[in-house]
């Protein structure tokens, strides 16, 4: 019999201590990129509109952000009402698989209610649902096609999961009296919807947008929270400041090399704003320019940066949230409030996704009592080579 083979790190050692070597270095310079950035915004400031206007008249790919203030401005930590509660929800899935008994998949959902300053328990509920049938597998329409779900198309029917959760959790913590605040995991701006067939997009975005619709209703604001964001939209914005070009369109720039925009090439949002905030505080609020947000109606997406203590997290709310300061300071509050509770990480969303989460042994066996049903009722069971071999 063979050997089981191991991976043979040795033979990739000196890519290794490449990687070490050059981001060592990129760090190294990074100090000169602070202080451009620096001087950009003090251009900003100096001038909201004209750096606005410079910024949306831009022809660019990459996604960036406008100004409503100034973006060096910094708030404090408010206050959180003593009684209050926390809406979190999650998803998770276990994907079809061709090699097992048959083609199906499962969608589980979860929310938890945590409620502070009173006397009533928290709420955990998880809504798994099994997909089997052909509207389960097939997706028609899709651009005047039908087309088998795969890994993108599942992910959005788990993200409308989550939202099915949402709704009925932000009604049940409404119920209570006390203010609420419901949490996302990750962004509220579904860049995913985008690429897709137009009739399918509308549909499922409609779906999506009820969530939101609801809880406007209702009053609870829903905020998107992004752990270690990668986002560079307000460095994407000082890229454009930089520009020599009187007309901007980076398809047809004349730099060959050394580009005007590179001088803060290596920055992300996160990195600028840990410069100016303290433990608790958040920065100013920047509008997403992405395009999916143009049917996003009255819940087009702000977002500002907060150090959560110990690191800068990116949350992302409404419009209607954004524009009625007592729910823009109450999500302020909370999300940092979770975190430090959470150590780090607000624990109404890591409770949610511990309910939500689908391990390995939970995957074998839910397709054990798939085929223990086929069994039952006689119908035929047919496994692939491949899955008997990794049975054997």
């Amino acid at each position: 019999m063979l050997e089981l083979p191991m991976l043979e790190l040795a033979k990739i050692l000196r890519d290794i201590d490449n990687l070490g070597r050059e981001r060592a270095e990129l760090f190294t310079g990074i100090g000169s990129e602070f202080e451009t950035a620096e001087a950009i915004i003090t251009q900003i400031n100096a001038d909201l509109d004209a750096a606005n206007h410079k910024i949306e008249a831009a022809k660019t790919s990459w996604l960036t952000t406008t100004f409503q203030e100034p973006p060096d401005k910094v708030y404090a930590l408010p206050n959180l009402p003593e009684k209050h509660a926390i809406v979190a929800v999650d998803g998770s899935q276990i994907m079809p698989d061709k090699h097992e008994v048959t083609l199906c998949y499962l969608l589980n959902a979860a929310y938890i209610i945590l409620y502070y300053g009173t006397s009533e328990r928290p709420i955990s509920r998880t809504v798994p649902k099994l997909c089997y049938r052909d509207e389960d597998l097939m997706v028609k329409p899709y651009g005047n096609r039908q087309v088998r779900v795969n890994d993108k198309i599942l992910s959005m029917r788990r993200t409308l999961a989550e939202c099915a959760a949402l709704k009925t959790a932000i009604e049940a913590a409404k119920a209570s009296g006390i203010p609420v605040v419901a949490l996302w995991d990750g962004s509220l701006i579904q860049w995913t919807f985008e690429s897709e067939p137009p009739d399918y997009r509308e549909k499922i975005l409609g779906e999506y947008l009820q969530a939101l619709d609801m809880a406007r209703e209702l009053g609870i604001p829903v905020a998107g929270y992004i752990s270690d964001p990668g986002s560079r939209d307000f460095i994407n914005s000082m890229r454009i400041m930089l520009c020599d070009q009187e007309i901007i369109d980076c398809d047809m720039c004349p730099h060959a090399e050394a580009k005007p925009c590179d001088a803060v090439a290596h920055l992300k949002d996160s990195i600028v704003c840990k410069t100016k905030l303290n433990d608790g505080t958040r920065s100013a609020l920047f509008t997403s320019k992405s395009s999916i947000l143009e049917r996003y109606r009255e819940h087009k997406i702000k977002a500002f940066y907060m150090n959560a203590g110990k690191e800068i997290v990116r949350v992302e709310v409404p419009e209607w949230v954004a524009s009625d300061p007592k729910l823009l300071n109450l999500t302020h509050a909370a999300c940092y409030d979770q975190a430090r509770k959470g150590r780090g990480y607000p624990i109404a969303l890591a409770e949610a996704h511990e309910h939500a989460v689908i391990h390995g042994p939970d995957r074998k066996a839910f397709f054990q009592m798939v085929e223990r049903s086929f069994a039952k009722h006689g119908a035929r069971i047919s496994l692939s080579l491949k899955r008997q071999s990794k049975g054997w």
